[in-house]
């Protein structure tokens, strides 16, 4: 929930986040029931928000550059698929109406009774006079002609965006209004629903903003600002559920992909328990009613970690966060969402709120014109650590930066000019493969504590996760905002048993084997990330998982990436002179969980970053370079080392087909055939 206009807002100083009563109810205890099973979001959702950058302001034609610039910078084909405009879109009525909504003093929908008459709604009861369609702002999302026909701003974004491949998403809200005081869809969800679906929607970011009057209970509690009429009557699990039904049926009736819903509601609503109807769902939903209600608290209302799986895709389980760490760290959002690890699944997802690597202040020059602490861009160990706790977690990666060029996202005011365009380095940061490969893994584990909490802020974080391959994730983050501390754990700490370990550092790529401690000396909010692998008790070949990169030659030729490293992902293999320290010829081989081992080129450029070796389905098919795909069989070898020379052969475990060449001469494809016994072409020679 947003009610403060984040656009040129001074106010967001005293923004408070609304983090009460999140621990009141506890982790569920019993064993949540399926998700949706729509075949949505069955791994965390990624994409673009326009909230943090564009705030209510935002348009038609910002929305389309932001949609170039993530198709032609790669962010589309690393994952971020979906571009989603926030709080804004609509006019300040439906179009049953010629005048904006009516407000009451207490900022809400103007509620009427029977008889016409104006109430407060503060007992449950009153009518939402208002009728017919949300209408999108003509000066902020013109009708456009597409083949033939005209459609609104809205419906053409979505057409626009299903043509570049990704998915579009809309905002909406479960109360009369919306946080920035549009229409909101309680009590039009079939209408809404039904426009969304025939637009082209694919994810509604569903949010809850219950103005009103402050409620004094008969029990003499101050349940503080609940809401009016129907808001304090259904609970926010109940009203979310009424737009997925409704968004469920539009798809149906009119033969499209049902959509993904998302709930941006705060946990600080409790909900009034004397007015929550008796039919109310989440009376009798099996999990809520194993978690238990918080005094003062009615079933359906915070937190959501408890719920959000029954009625939603994904649901925010913290307060807004700005552009201050702290907000994802251990006081923030990280230790409320270790407590709701049963809501995180494939298809149910907890949501920490849009992500700030890259982010820019668009408030002025920070620094300059602008110093508020809440404004300050993240360094790159910010982002970096940022990243690192949403993929430990399996959260959304839904980004708040300004994904335009520079020219685009110019900004000009007090004699300055500055862009809150994201830079190549932040760039690179939401598109580090191996960390959005953690974020989406498919076994859907969240991370989990190691060790004592910290004692305070800044002290140590240590986080582990569970792999579907096997590997075990490691996060070590340093807190301190201001001092470099040295951040350590060992495997006897993270449960693991085996003698020794592969251990990847997923940002800078290095390798190293851990026995024992592992550990990192970390900038002020810096983190580091490994993947660790078990390595097998015996390596045999000498070079498994020795963390080198090595040459493998037969004939006196070099296994290379057919060109260079800049050559485009699925690119084959062959046979090359050797050239010294070239990266595109030169392989390391480690050890997966099972035995089995992969081996991964040097090269370090958009198209090949240690892509891994794949073998074709049949026989005479070439070797080509792939990104690593856990427990693919195609990307899985075995090698054997010969006694007589030393030389490998190298046999795929999907196959059984042995790599190898068919004639020793240059520019000769690698591929993989049936074994020929001693044949040179298909022993290999291994140097450093």
């Amino acid at each position: 929930m947003r009610r403060t206009p984040r656009h040129f807002a001074a106010t967001l100083l005293s923004l408070v986040l609304a983090t009460a009563g999140l621990t009141a109810a506890g982790p569920a205890t019993a064993a949540p029931t399926a998700a949706l099973g729509n075949g949505n979001a069955l791994t965390p959702p990624m994409g673009w928000n326009s909230w943090n950058s564009l705030g209510t302001e935002v348009t038609q034609e910002q929305v389309v550059q932001t949609i170039d610039f993530m198709a032609a910078n790669g962010l589309v084909a690393a994952g971020y698929d979906t571009v989603t405009i926030d709080d804004g879109w609509s006019l300040w009525h439906r179009d049953d109406q010629s005048t904006d909504l009516v407000r009451n003093a207490d900022g809400g929908l103007q509620l009427y009774d029977a008889a016409g008459q104006p109430v407060s709604g503060s007992d449950g009861t009153g009518t939402d006079p208002t009728s017919g369609h949300l209408i999108p702002r003509p000066d902020h999302f013109p009708a456009r002609t597409v083949d033939g026909r005209t459609v609104n701003g809205i419906e053409y974004l979505a057409r626009y965006a299903h043509a570049k491949g990704m998915k579009f998403g809309l905002y909406a809200t479960d109360t009369y209004l919306t946080c920035q005081m549009h229409p909101g869809s309680l009590g039009h969800e079939a209408t809404d629903a039904a426009d969304f679906v025939a637009w082209g929607v694919d994810f509604v970011k569903y949010d809850d903003c219950p103005y009103g009057p402050r409620i004094l209970g008969p029990d003499g509690h101050d349940y503080g600002t609940q809401g009016e009429g129907r808001e304090l009557t259904r609970s926010i699990y109940a009203r979310v559920q009424t737009l997925r039904q409704a968004l469920d049926a539009a798809s149906a009736a009119q033969g499209r992909p049902e959509v993904t819903l998302s709930v941006s509601a705060q946990p600080v609503h409790t909900g009034v328990p004397h007015l929550l109807a008796a039919d109310d769902p989440a009376r009798t939903d099996p999990v809520v009613l194993a978690a238990g209600t918080a005094p003062f608290q009615a079933p359906g209302y915070a937190p959501t970690g408890v719920w959000c799986g029954q009625v939603a895709h994904l649901c925010r389980i913290g307060g807004d966060r700005d552009s201050e760490l702290d907000g994802v760290l251990w006081n923030g959002q990280l230790q409320t969402a270790l407590q709701y690890p049963g809501n995180v699944r494939p298809g149910s997802w907890n949501d920490l709120d849009m992500m700030f690597t890259g982010w820019q202040d668009v408030y002025g020059l920070y620094g300059t014109t602008d110093t508020c602490p809440c404004h300050k861009p993240f360094t790159d160990d910010e982002s970096r650590t940022e990243t690192s706790i949403l993929a430990m977690l399996a959260a959304p990666l839904i980004s708040g930066a300004d994904l335009r060029t520079a020219a685009q996202s110019g900004h000009s005011a007090d004699g300055h000019t500055w862009s809150t365009g994201i830079s190549e380095a932040s760039l690179a940061i939401l598109k580090n493969r191996e960390v959005i490969a953690l974020d989406q893994d498919t076994l859907a584990k969240p991370a989990t504590l190691v060790g004592a909490r910290p004692a305070d802020g800044h002290a140590p974080v240590v986080l582990q996760r569970q792999l579907a391959n096997g590997d075990t994730a490691v996060l070590l983050v340093n807190q301190d905002p201001t001092a470099t501390r040295t951040v350590s754990t060992g495997l006897a700490e993270l449960g693991l048993t085996g003698a020794s370990y592969r251990a990847e550092e997923l940002w800078t790529g290095a390798s190293s084997t851990v026995t024992g401690p592992l550990g990192a000396s970390l900038p002020p909010h810096g983190a580091a990330l490994y993947r660790l692998a078990a390595q097998p008790s015996g390596g045999g070949t000498g070079v498994v998982d020795d963390g080198g990169y090595h040459t493998l030659t037969t004939g006196g030729l070099a296994l290379s990436v057919s060109g260079s490293c800049a050559s485009p992902l699925t690119s084959t293999t062959d046979l090359e002179p050797p050239r010294a320290g070239d990266p595109a010829q030169r392989w390391t081989v480690t050890s997966n969980p099972d035995g089995t081992l992969r081996i991964t080129d040097a090269c370090d450029t958009p198209t090949h970053r240690h892509t891994v070796l794949s073998a074709g389905a049949s026989a005479g098919n070439s070797a080509y370079l792939y990104d690593l795909a856990p427990g693919n069989p195609w990307q899985e070898w075995r090698a054997t080392q010969s006694q007589a020379d030393g030389s490998l052969t190298v046999a795929n475990v999907a196959t059984g087909l042995v790599l190898g060449i068919r004639t020793a001469a240059p520019g000769t494809p690698v591929t993989t055939d049936p074994p020929a016994g001693p044949s040179a072409g298909q022993r290999w020679t291994v140097s450093s």
